[in-house]
């Protein structure tokens, strides 16, 4: 993949470990969608641990990684389409669970 510099550097990607569903795992994402994942707990009032074990208990057999980036995604364009992205109240949004909903089956836990 070539770089905008037209080297063939690939994109910067951080490791970070979280605890889904009791164990403790590492997630390798561009910075951005890191970044992402803060403005979502911080909207949802969850932690980083809890909205990746949500995740991680709807995504059946998808690759953890993947279903968050999908899960991401579909969060903004939720609430774009829903809120204007007008700040979240006290009792936080449905904007999560409506992203959830879209992208990611219910599987049994």
């Amino acid at each position: 993949m070539a770089g905008r510099d037209g080297t063939n550097e690939r994109p910067v990607l951080i490791c970070r470990n979280v605890t889904v569903s009791g164990r403790r795992t590492s997630l390798r994402m561009e910075p951005l969608l890191w970044d992402s994942l803060k403005e979502i707990c911080e909207r949802e009032d969850m932690t980083l641990n809890q909205l990746c074990t949500a995740i991680d208990q709807r995504r059946g057999g998808a690759n953890l990684t993947a279903s968050i980036r999908i899960v991401i995604v579909q969060y903004f364009r939720a609430a774009a389409g829903s809120t204007g992205m007008e700040e979240i109240g006290p009792e936080g949004s449905r904007v999560f669970q409506k992203a959830m909903d879209e992208v990611l089956p219910r599987f049994p836990a």
